[in-house]
């Protein structure tokens, strides 16, 4: 029954989460280790996976609404240099270094390309939330973090629309038993460049007829001081949007990111972030736990020294792809370690992609395992690489060889300030 499968859900959810709270472990991690508790590779809890993901489909959706609601233009504009200089060059290098790196595996260029941009986006939650709790979100280091983040989910929907392009590009087929199956999706792989065309062509119309037609809408339902309307109209608007692109072959949660980004620059995004906020934390805690259901633990133990080096190779990779271009940005060596470290774990949108690509065939069945693996490894262990970078770059400044790389000195703004208000 799924009820009885859902109360299981959240019961295991919420006592492994508060555990790992208790324990200063982000709640992402939580919902992942619950997932495999839970799932078939597990304890095997939970008979109607397929209810619980269509759910947790849903929570990605109402997810990526909020994000977009996130996300102003003026805020966009405030980021576009850190964007443009240290943004950019990190989601183009650690793509092009992860596809160099497994070219060899995957098989096809292609695929190496996708498997690049998995690994290129971090996880916003998990940063933002390490930020937050240590008051380093206004610091240097912090701004470039965010920066990064910001543009790495604008880039989720280049990423997700390029999908079927590079499965055609690649000659691989879906499995037979994967949503990718339906006639939309195929279409799309057939007509790789019309998919895209079609893609970007539903982006730019959603956003303008958004940008002129939703604040009128809303505008006529919050005259009536209706809380419930409100809310039903927010729901009408991000899943009809959501459904709009899905018609058209392309992902929900691209259509309910653009329904978010479009209502973000109104008067009532505010409201609307409040109103749906309660139900991103449940349903997208679901999308967390439907994900670590998929990990085989078995196949982790099995190809542990495999795994092992993959997570070595993306925490390594990320550091430098975002210290290096925010060196050259005139960045201190300090600051700049300090924010590749900080952003140096896979992000939860790739998730999203992953299972984007596993429905098409760009990732076989042992690679999705290795990347369902290595991903939670290194958001579990982004918390202690935020503590260790800051340390080594201290000791590194305590040598004689190479203590004046590794202090930061004081901006030249901040020595002639006065009566200024902290």
């Amino acid at each position: 029954m799924f009820l009885s499968d859902l109360l299981v859900v959240f019961a295991v959810t919420a006592v492994v989460v508060f555990l790992f709270g208790r324990a200063q472990i982000p709640s992402v991690i939580g919902l992942l280790v619950s997932g495999v508790v839970v799932g078939p590779y597990g304890l095997s809890l939970v008979d109607d996976l397929e209810s619980v993901e269509l759910l947790a489909e849903i929570g990605v959706v109402v997810l990526l609404f909020t994000v977009g609601l996130e996300i102003s233009i003026s805020r966009l504009l405030a980021m576009l240099p850190l964007m443009a200089s240290i943004g950019l060059p990190q989601i183009a290098g650690t793509t092009f270094l992860i596809a160099a790196a497994c070219r060899w595996h995957v098989g096809t260029l292609p695929q190496a390309i996708f498997a690049g941009l998995l690994i290129a986006m971090s996880s916003t939650a998990i940063v933002l939330k390490l930020l937050s709790d240590r008051s380093q979100s206004g610091t240097q280091a912090g701004r470039i973090s965010i920066s990064v983040l910001l543009l790495q989910d604008l880039f989720v929907i280049i990423a997700m629309l390029a999908v079927p392009l590079l499965a055609a590009s690649a000659g691989v087929s879906a499995p037979a038993n994967s949503q990718a199956s339906h006639q939309s999706t195929q279409a799309l792989v057939e007509n790789p460049f019309l998919a895209v065309l079609v893609g970007f062509a539903i982006v730019v119309g959603v956003l303008l007829a958004g940008r002129q037609f939703i604040p009128k809408v809303l505008h006529e339902v919050v005259r009536l001081r209706n809380r419930e309307l409100f809310l039903i109209t927010l729901v009408l608007i991000c899943l009809g949007t959501a459904a709009i692109t899905a018609a058209a072959g392309l992902s929900l949660a691209i259509g309910a990111f653009i329904a978010g980004l479009a209502l973000s620059e109104s008067e009532y995004g505010h409201q609307a972030f409040a109103e749906v906020l309660p139900f991103r934390d449940t349903l997208a805690s679901l999308f967390f736990v439907s994900v670590g259901m998929l990990l085989d633990i078995s196949f982790v133990f099995s190809h542990f020294g495999l795994v092992c080096l993959v997570v070595f190779v993306i925490v390594l990779l990320k550091v430098f792809a975002t210290a290096i271009p925010a060196m050259l940005a005139g960045f201190p060596v300090r600051t700049s370690l300090i924010a590749g470290g900080t952003i140096a774990q896979v992000g939860e949108f790739s998730f999203v992609l992953g299972s984007r690509g596993a429905d098409v065939g760009l990732l076989t069945g042992d690679d999705y395992q290795t990347f369902l693996a290595a991903a939670v490894i290194t958001m579990a262990a982004a918390p202690l690489l935020t503590n260790i970078v800051p340390q080594l770059c201290d000791w590194l400044g305590q040598s004689s060889w190479f203590g004046g790389m590794f202090h930061d000195s004081p901006p030249e703004e901040d020595i002639a300030l006065s009566d200024h208000v902290i």
